[in-house]
């Protein structure tokens, strides 16, 4: 695909193996691709909005007297999704700041939401070609379905198939998991697609979120989202394939790079 899908993994490694239709870490499925599983923020959308809630919540931590593990401010020690933690153990003062911020910065993120370039495009390109599509995101259910009006705006084909948001209502039958990020939600949306975990890919912008939790849930493959090669989210300052969970099977520059693969590996056309 003259380098606009490429692999950034080590050969050795089965996330540097050669990849099939499946786009499989394992390089052995042979079960079709059945779905993708996207993140929004940084994915779907251009915005971010998760980077700003860290930077913002983990201040809010920083000033409260209250939030105090040994002699450092708990907040600087915890992962993103614990960001709710954080504001159960501030003061009363300090969660009402947090939660204010938190309102404040959805609703700027709702009123400036841009699509990402090329997503309308793979997701039209996919439920074309029987590909299901599925929303994944720790925003608020409620923020992604104002994405998918969006996409369904500039689209006449079916946008996605399911959306996950961080207030949506947990399968009982799949608990949520104690480890961040938590892979159960993959597996929920499998169990509702009917198909396993090595049968979907997951892909979004994150290595620490996204693509940790497609490896921990074990899907066929996990795609990283780098605009113009940057990686966007470097708020851990973690490296791309510093430890297996953070290797994504490959990385790409855009979505309609993602689309222009699926193309050639389906033997179909792009548009």
């Amino acid at each position: 695909m003259n380098n606009m899908v490429s692999n950034r993994s080590n050969s050795s490694s089965p996330y540097g193996q050669t990849v099939s239709n499946q786009l499989s870490a394992t390089a052995t499925a042979t079960k079709p691709l059945k779905g993708i599983i996207f993140d929004m923020d940084g994915t779907l959308i251009q915005l971010n909005v998760v980077n700003e809630l860290i930077q913002q919540i983990y201040q809010v931590a920083d000033e409260d007297k209250f939030l105090v593990a040994g002699e450092h401010p708990l907040g600087k020690y915890l992962e993103r999704d614990d960001l709710e933690v954080i504001i159960a153990n501030l003061s009363p003062e300090g969660q009402r700041k947090a939660k204010n911020k938190i309102q404040e910065i959805l609703q700027r993120h709702v009123d400036n939401m841009i699509i990402q370039e090329g997503g309308p495009a793979l997701v039209a390109f996919l439920a074309r070609n029987g590909v299901k599509r599925a929303v994944l995101t720790r925003n608020y259910e409620r923020n992604a379905i104002i994405m998918q009006q969006m996409y369904a705006q500039v689209m006449t084909e079916a946008t996605f198939d399911l959306i996950i948001g961080k207030d949506t209502p947990y399968d009982t039958s799949f608990p949520p998991e104690q480890e961040i990020p938590k892979a159960d939600r993959i597996r929920q949306i499998c169990n509702i697609w009917g198909c396993d975990t090595n049968e979907v890919i997951m892909m979004g912008d994150s290595i620490t979120d996204d693509i940790v939790e497609g490896n921990r849930a074990g899907c066929g493959g996990t795609v990283l989202l780098q605009p113009i090669g940057y990686q966007l989210n470097r708020f851990y300052g973690t490296r791309i394939g510093d430890s297996r969970e953070r290797t994504p099977t490959m990385c790409v520059e855009s979505l309609t790079d993602v689309r222009h693969f699926f193309a050639a590996q389906m033997n179909t056309d792009v548009c």
